[in-house]
Formats: C-alpha cells, sequence, structure tokens
C-alpha cells in the first residue's frame, strides 16, 4: 500500500529524475547537535542501536572532526554547503549595513544572506539539482523542503514539497496511527520529566509550551522529512540533505545528557533505518553519510546565576560608568522561564528573547511554507527588529556561551582604542565578568585575544580560507599566561579565532563563555553531573557556540570503501570538499575495488 501510494504520489506531482548515469547517488543525514563525545555516551547507553550496528558491522566508519567558530548550525551549514560561511557569524547577529538585529529563524534574512554567499560561488552548492531537508541553508538545492533559506521569495508560490510530504504520511493508515500514539508519548515523556526534575530539584527551563514543540519538531517534522526523503530516493534525485532537529531543540532546554534529550535519538535512529532500507530497493544505488553540524554542552544561564543578565549588565557598563566591575550573585536563584524580559533603557536594541526565536521563528517559517510564501513579508514586520536611529550605545547579542557586542553607530568594524575612547575600562569590566573567560577584539591590523592573566596576538587569516595550504602558525605574540592554553587544541583555537576575527561581519568585542564544574547536584544539568559546564549567555540547559568540549567535535558517519580523512578539518568549510567528492559525478576513491557495490547499489 505504501508503495501504491508513493507511485500515485510521484507521477501526480513530480516526474522522476532520470538517472542516466547510474552513478551512486550521496544522501546525507545530519543530527543537529549531537557530538561526537556525547554520540558515544548514546550509543553506550542503547538509544541508537542501528548506527551503533552499522559501525559495528564494518560497513560504515565514524570520524571525529571540528566544525570550527562560531559552532551553530547556520554558518556550519554554510560552510558545508558551500565551503565558505564569511558573513555568518552565529545564529544571531547586528548587521551593521541595515542597522538592524538578523536572526536566522528568519527566512528572509537566510534567503538575503545565502544569495551573497552563493553569488560568491555560484557553481559551489552541494546540493545542485538535489533536494534539502529542514535545513538552514540550502546549498543551491532544486527542491527545498522546510529549509529557511529555500523559502521561495515570491508573493503566491505554494510550499508543494512539504504539501507532498505531508501526503505521503496522511495517505498510510499505519503511519497515521503511529504519529498519534507517537505524539501522545512525547508528551508522556515531557511530563514526566517536568515531575521528576522539580522533585530532584535539577536545573529545568520553564516553557509551558514545549509539549506542542516536542510533538512538531520529534514526530510531525521527522515523519514528513523521512517521508519526503524516501520519496526523493525514488524519484532518483542524485544528492539529498536532510537534516533532524529533535535532539537540538530538546537539548537546549533538558541538556545534552539527560533522559529527556537522549530518548529523542531513539526516533531518529529509526527514521535512518527507514531512509537505509529504502536504498536497498531504489534503481539508483546510494551511498548514505551521516553526521552532526556540531555538539552541545551542558550550560548554566547567567540569567539564573547573577543579578542581572549579561546583556543588561554591559549596558548599563557602557552607559552608567559606574557599575561593579564583578556583577552581584542572585541571592534567590530560580529556575529560568524561557520568556525573556524585554528592557529597553536608553541605546538598548528592543528585542524578541532569544530562544522564543530559536523555536518559533522556525515554526513560523515552516507554517508558512505550508501556505504561500508571500506571507513572510508580512512576517517580517514581526521577526525584524529595525533599530530606530543610529546612537552612541551598544548592541549585545548573544548565542549561547558567545556574545557579541557591537557599536551600534559603527558602519565598520572599530577597534580597541576606539571603544575605550568611548566607554574607559570597558574591555576590562566585561573581561572581569566571572562568566566570560576572554575576549577578542581588534587591535590595528590584528587580533588581541585577552584573558585575566595575559593575552596573545593572532594575526588575522582570510575570512575565506585557501584548504590548499597547511593550517598556518598565526600566534605573533604572547604576553603573559596564554588565554588559549587550557582549551583542548590551543594551535587550532589559535587558527580558528583568527578566521572569526577577520570576518568584517563579527562584533566589536567578542566574549567567550567560561567553563565550569557545579559543585552541587542540584546546580547540575541531568545527565550532567560532575562535568564541566559552560556559561551561556542564552537561556538554555545544553549550549554550544565556542571552542572546545564536545560542542566543537561533531561525528561523520562515511561508507567504510571510501577514503575519507578528516583529521586536518577544521572549520565547516574544509568538509565541504570532502563531501562534494562523494557526490554524483565526483565521486571520491574507493580504497577496495573489489567491494564496490553490486548492480541494486546496497552500500549498507
Amino acid at each position: 500500500m505504501r508503495r501504491a501510494i508513493a507511485l500515485a504520489l510521484l507521477r501526480a506531482t513530480r516526474d522522476p529524475v532520470a538517472a542516466v548515469e547510474q552513478s551512486p547517488g550521496l544522501v546525507i543525514i545530519q543530527i543537529d547537535g549531537l557530538g561526537h563525545g556525547n554520540f558515544q555516551k548514546a550509543v553506550a547507553r542503547g538509544y541508537l542501536p542501528f548506527l551503533s550496528g552499522l559501525i559495528a558491522s564494518g560497513s560504515h566508519s565514524m570520524h571525529r572532526w571540528r566544525c570550527g567558530l562560531p559552532a551553530d548550525t547556520p554558518p556550519v551549514q554554510a560552510g558545508i554547503m558551500w565551503g565558505d560561511a564569511d558573513g555568518i557569524p552565529g545564529f544571531y547577529w547586528w548587521d551593521r549595513e541595515s542597522s538592524r538585529r538578523i536572526a536566522s529563524s528568519n527566512p528572509a534574512h537566510m534567503r538575503a544572506f545565502e544569495g551573497r554567499i552563493a553569488a560568491r560561488h555560484p557553481t559551489n552548492g552541494l546540493l545542485n539539482g538535489g533536494s534539502s531537508y529542514s535545513n538552514t541553508m540550502s546549498g543551491g538545492a532544486r527542491h527545498r523542503i522546510l529549509t529557511i533559506a529555500g523559502s521561495d521569495p515570491r508573493w503566491f508560490a505554494p510550499g508543494q514539497g512539504m504539501v507532498r510530504a505531508l501526503a505521503l504520511v496522511a495517505l498510510n493508515p499505519g503511519r497515521t496511527i503511529r504519529f498519534i500514539g507517537d505524539a501522545f508519548w512525547e508528551v508522556l515523556q515531557e511530563a514526566e520529566d517536568r515531575v521528576w526534575v522539580t522533585l530532584k530539584r535539577r536545573p529545568r527551563l520553564f516553557e509551558g509550551m514545549f509539549p506542542l514543540v516536542r510533538v512538531l519538531f520529534n514526530v510531525l517534522a521527522r515523519d514528513v522529512i523521512t517521508a519526503g526523503t524516501r520519496l526523493d530516493m525514488l524519484r532518483s534525485v542524485p544528492i539529498i540533505y536532510t537534516c533532524y532537529i529533535g535532539y537540538d531543540v530538546v537539548g537546549h532546554h533538558s541538556g545534552p545528557l539527560s533522559r529527556n534529550s537522549l530518548r529523542t535519538l531513539k526516533g531518529i535512529d529509526r527514521s535512518i533505518k527507514a531512509l537505509v532500507e529504502t536504498g536497498t530497493t531504489t534503481s539508483r544505488p546510494y551511498r548514505f553519510v551521516i553526521l552532526s553540524d556540531h555538539g552541545m554542552s551542558p550550560a548554566v544561564p547567567v540569567a539564573e546565576a547573577f543579578a542581572t543578565d549579561f546583556d543588561q549588565w554591559c549596558h548599563d557598563q557602557w552607559q552608567e560608568r559606574s557599575v561593579a566591575k564583578v556583577p552581584p550573585t542572585s541571592i534567590d536563584r530560580q529556575r529560568v522561564g524561557m520568556v525573556e524580559t524585554s528592557r529597553s533603557p536608553s541605546g538598548q536594541t528592543p528585542r524578541l528573547g532569544t530562544t522564543w526565536l530559536r523555536t518559533w521563528g522556525r515554526i513560523g517559517a515552516w507554517a508558512l511554507e505550508l501556505g504561500t510564501s508571500g506571507a513572510i513579508r508580512l512576517g517580517e514586520r514581526i521577526l525584524d527588529e529595525h533599530s530606530p536611529s543610529r546612537d552612541q550605545g551598544i548592541v549585545v547579542i548573544s548565542c549561547g556561551p558567545l556574545a557579541q557586542i557591537w557599536l551600534r553607530s559603527a558602519t565598520e568594524p572599530v577597534h580597541r582604542h576606539v571603544i575605550e575612547a568611548r566607554c574607559a575600562g570597558f574591555v576590562d569590566a566585561v573581561l572581569n565578568h566571572p562568566a566570560v573567560d576572554f575576549v577578542m577584539v581588534r587591535s590595528d591590523d590584528r587580533l588581541q585575544v585577552i584573558g585575566r592573566n595575559g593575552e596573545v596576538t593572532l594575526r588575522p587569516l582570510p575570512a575565506v580560507p585557501d584548504h590548499s595550504q597547511p593550517m598556518p602558525n598565526v600566534v605573533e605574540q604572547v604576553i603573559g599566561t596564554n588565554p588559549l592554553a587550557h582549551l583542548d587544541e590551543p594551535e587550532v583555537s589559535a587558527v580558528q579565532l583568527a578566521r572569526l576575527g577577520a570576518m568584517n561581519a563579527t562584533g566589536d568585542v567578542i566574549c567567550f563563555g567560561a567553563s565550569l564544574v557545579p559543585a552541587s547536584p542540584k546546580d547540575s544539568v541531568p545527565g550532567s553531573l560532575r562535568q564541566a559546564h559552560f556559561w551561556s549567555f542564552e537561556r538554555q540547559l545544553g549550549t554550544h557556540a565556542t571552542l572546545s568540549g564536545d560542542q566543537a567535535y561533531p561525528f561523520l558517519i562515511t561508507p567504510s570503501d571510501l577514503e575519507v580523512n578528516v583529521s586536518n578539518v577544521i572549520e565547516a568549510s574544509q568538509l565541504h570538499d570532502v563531501l562534494v567528492a562523494l557526490a554524483p559525478g565526483r565521486a571520491g576513491r574507493l580504497k577496495r575495488e573489489a567491494d564496490r557495490v553490486d548492480e541494486r547499489g546496497a552500500t549498507c
């Protein structure tokens, strides 16, 4: 029955893609937010039975790679899909040219910024001629379903791709019944987790609508993109990039190793199994690559531990110049609510809560795709956050453990001496905040990474890397204790910082969150007792964007018969070359010619 429905939809919607060359197609599957270390822990606890079996069978090999800075989905996907992430310094940032705050959950914003990258590299799109499901970037895909940057800019362009996938799910009675059961189970799990953490008095983010978010991301979106991907495989689409984001969403909410988060991986694991099994029945053989864009580390929200959140404290320091240089801790440490208070003192940017935008902004983009994409223009009036005027204040925008500060009046990157002339001692005051590990500022034609006990001067690197060259040495001078010495890979981190600092879009002061080990179990994120946590400038219990820890090291699973080496990859744009080599027509070298796929192309 499923095959009959698929065939009917196939004929009613699009013609099959002619596979003139029977070169293997490529299906790239992303598990958003699952780092290499947490992947191994999830396997050990039995949450990824199919993927662990795939690796154990020897058919696929697992690798650890480095995603670079910022360790966040928009820049990482831009690097993977285009080989260039210049101009995208995080999930949110301040655009000097338009004087507005950019949100990666806004389709209009992402469409414009991906357009700039595509104009620089018109033939680089990894997904040219292929399909994109549930991504931030489209990679030049012909078919873009639930893809933020892929939303059609025309006024009346119905989201046919999503409607088709929804129809495939709805017309399968068994799948519909299972959807109802899965939705009920998601709500039940969320209720059980709320009771458990309340009784144990563990950290918790309160968000009243989160059960609905779980159903949308972990059940509906997962089923839709799985159905759409299988349909495209039946159509012999040459390359498909599918992203499952449920783990990342719940990980921010409950912690990356909490039982609440790990249980989402079982559903993702089943979906990947369905895709691989479909690959054994398609007319075109397919190779499967499974990866993550970044990892995730347990976090302590700054807003929970201190009397003032980081954004407000920076604004107070800039405007009043008389605030205590070490912020007072909160006497009554209440659990953090997801609704952020919007303060609007003179010079501060009116803003919506960032956590709201991460989830509901994306849901809104998906809803717009179901109707007419032109409605996005109306939505821009709600999602856009224009500055009413340029003044002498600052803009503080946080992405997890990475906070960037811009001078609102500046139209170009500002150097340290200009900042000090506007507000003497501001950089030192920010550095002395207990949640800040070190800061990076521009100084003449160099970058200064400043810690509490020393600083290091870096030589900036071109924002668009030359991958043919070996990893350069960017450290020019160290005064006192090197603030990067305690990181997992100081030399690699220095190169990543030099690349980030060379990007004109980054802030004038870039703050990196410090790590800590909570002294009490009641302050530890569920599942992460006695592990290093990071201070998060957003309200999160799982965070990513900065250096070191699981957040900096994603995983990559590739067919074992392909020669793949990612040991020298230190940023996502380098992985672009690796995946392009596996794409149809540009196949990578085989280590064992005798083990080539058979005529049916069953590579798994």
